[in-house]
């Protein structure tokens, strides 16, 4: 059976005249963690759109597995958290959860945010949130919903070590559980497929 659910083929995104992303190629798998790094401006944020479907590129191949639903199957996690300020922590998880279809008791909302040390926080309106605990609120959204696939941009900044590694379990786990997970940086990463912008 062929692991891969998608595979860009000679990619190029062009944006008001300018190249974003140049004969961009990879195929992603499941069961894999690549980490897309390169400076600021090489395009890792755009690339990232362009496997989660968001946007199209101005030439080249996108080809989707035909068991794999991008709107169904990918969670993506861009530098805007898509938290709603006037709603609490538990509020914008469980309309998470709603729009994904599951249903889940409160117990295991405040559970993950308890892996996280903010548990405290679960009624809190998220607009008196830190941005490490924004951060952290969509990352939990990650495990409940359970979408096969993570697409996250620099999911790692902001966030200090204690929370990292907590993550990075959480990313260990999806990986067993068959799932893939692909994260931009600035720099490589290890246990990482590391592809260079």
């Amino acid at each position: 059976m062929n692991n891969i659910f998608i595979n860009l083929e000679n990619i190029n995104l062009i944006k008001q005249g300018k190249k974003i992303v140049d004969d961009f190629s990879l195929a992603i798998s499941y069961r894999e963690k690549i980490n897309i790094f390169g400076r600021n401006g090489t395009g890792k944020t755009s690339l990232l759109k362009l496997i989660s479907g968001i946007t199209c590129p101005s030439s080249g191949k996108v080809t989707i597995d035909e068991n794999t639903s991008i709107h169904e199957d990918l969670f993506y996690i861009g530098h805007k958290y898509g938290l709603k300020n006037e709603l609490s922590v538990a509020d914008n998880i469980k309309y998470t959860l709603g729009f994904h279809q599951r249903n889940l008791e409160e117990k295991y909302i405040i559970d993950e945010l308890d892996l996280y040390n903010i548990k405290d926080k679960f009624i809190t309106k998220v607009k008196y949130l830190s941005h490490g605990q924004k951060k952290i609120v969509t990352l939990v959204q990650l495990s409940l919903v359970k979408n096969k696939i993570w697409v996250l941009d620099e999911p790692f900044t902001g966030l200090d070590q204690n929370i990292i590694d907590t993550f990075i379990k959480k990313i260990d786990q999806h990986i067993a559980d068959g799932g893939t997970v692909v994260i931009t940086s600035h720099n490589q990463k290890d246990k990482f497929t590391n592809v260079e912008l």
